[in-house]
């Protein structure tokens, strides 16, 4: 990536009003999904490897992520993503590539590339540092399918999702608690009954933008850590989607306009998942996690 590059998402990064210390955040991934280059076979993906070990020296396979296919037209009724199945030769599956500490993932498979951070030591880096790994594997990949010959990527929707853990015992014991962590999801307390209580909650919120055109998906339900000693806790996801433009007339070779596109997208998803996790926590909760500003 360029010095001029680094610097443009450095200052934009800089200039979102809303941050926080001690967020409770757990993953990051952004994700593109893209046409099949035709032609790819399992021997590619270990080639691709080759050229990541140095950053990622850990390597397995694992069942490919289903594609989903959206339609973000205008309609009268907002529809869930369409699962697409199809019969094909080319390679079924996902290469997930590691970092000797464990925090960084990059994955790719047939119509795929995501790149995920993951909480082990210490804190989320920033988003900006994400977009960095992300947009140089980006150009790793499209280098590597460019010197095997392969047609240019057509890239078709962008995905950036924020996972967060709230543990049972920090801001919530039960979960008629949970209204005072997010009063922006549930205006009052849970509807009570004799005899009874709530043990679980699972629901989606979904907001969608005009200009530009995205999705903002957000699926609250409870959960236990991974650790050696499992704690309940709250899961709170955020995944922003979009369509990616390009060209029907590309020509060979990169396109910065592709390039341009996925970064908007990413951007405007990464604006849309901080603000709208701000305006849905409590003040508490904000305090609790170092609202900085």
């Amino acid at each position: 990536m360029s010095e001029a590059a680094r610097d443009s998402i450095l200052d934009r990064s800089q200039a979102l009003s809303v941050a926080y210390s001690s967020p409770p955040l757990v993953e990051v991934a952004m994700s593109v999904q893209f046409e099949p280059p035709k032609g790819m076979n399992l021997g590619h993906f270990g080639a691709f490897w080759v050229t990541q070990k140095e950053l990622l020296p850990s390597v397995r396979v694992a069942n490919p992520i289903v594609a989903a296919r959206e339609d973000f037209g205008e309609q009268t009724q907002w529809r869930p993503p369409r699962l697409r199945f199809a019969l094909s030769s080319d390679p079924d599956c996902r290469l997930q590539m590691t970092s000797a500490d464990d925090q960084w993932v990059g994955q790719v498979q047939r119509d795929r590339l995501v790149v995920n951070w993951r909480k082990r030591t210490g804190k989320y880096p920033s988003f900006t540092a994400t977009w960095i790994r992300f947009q140089e594997t980006w150009q790793s990949w499209e280098d590597f399918l460019s010197e095997f010959k392969f047609a240019s990527l057509r890239p078709w929707l962008w995905e950036l999702t924020y996972v967060n853990r709230i543990p049972r015992g920090t801001l919530w014991e039960s979960p008629n608690d949970w209204p005072s962590v997010f009063p922006g999801l549930w205006g009052s307390d849970f509807a009570a009954s004799s005899g009874i209580g709530l043990r679980g909650f699972q629901g989606q919120w979904v907001w969608a933008s005009t200009n530009p055109v995205a999705r903002l998906y957000l699926d609250v339900k409870p959960g236990q850590s991974s650790d050696e000693l499992p704690q309940d806790t709250l899961i709170l996801t955020l995944t922003a989607r979009g369509p990616i433009a390009v060209p029907e007339n590309r020509a060979a070779g990169h396109d910065s306009s592709e390039a341009n596109s996925i970064e908007h997208g990413m951007n405007w998803g990464h604006d849309l998942i901080v603000s709208t996790f701000d305006r849905i926590s409590s003040e508490l909760a904000k305090n609790t996690w170092g609202r900085e500003c």
